[in-house]
């Protein structure tokens, strides 16, 4: 298949000036409006296709860059629980170790091994909360 065949031949605009025997001179215009017409419709193709190509562009920034602050977001949250979980454990053992009451003198717990002890009812009391996480226990 030739490719004349599927689109119609384009002509050269012209300009045809035609004199009449004792009369007016008439000029005959062929494929200016034609051709002004296919470019001014060319550019408006070739807008419209940048402006697409903008639009789906700046739509898949949005949303990878949507899905990124999401994640970070949610990695924060979860950092924020753990740690809001680990100082409420802290606190309640420090509560714990104030309140406690020795039976005898043996059951005292000396200032140098009140922080040990506060360490382990914490991870006692993080275990307690979440059997899962007793793994990362172990870095406090």
């Amino acid at each position: 298949m030739s490719p004349r065949l599927l689109h119609p031949p384009r002509r050269r605009p012209s300009v045809e000036i035609v004199r009449h025997p004792e009369g007016p001179i008439e000029i005959k215009l062929s494929g200016l409006v034609d051709a002004a017409q296919r470019r001014g419709r060319r550019w408006r193709a070739a807008v419209l296709v940048l402006f697409v190509g903008l639009v789906v562009g700046v739509s898949f920034t949005v949303a990878a860059l949507a899905l990124r602050w999401d994640h970070q977001r949610g990695q924060t949250l979860q950092l924020l629980r753990a740690d809001l979980e680990v100082a409420q454990a802290r606190a309640r053992c420090w509560e714990a170790l104030a309140r406690y009451f020795p039976e005898s003198p043996k059951d005292v717990i000396p200032d140098a091994r009140r922080s040990e002890w506060v360490r382990r009812c914490v991870a006692a009391e993080l275990t307690r909360l979440n059997p899962k996480r007793r793994d990362g226990l172990n870095k406090l």
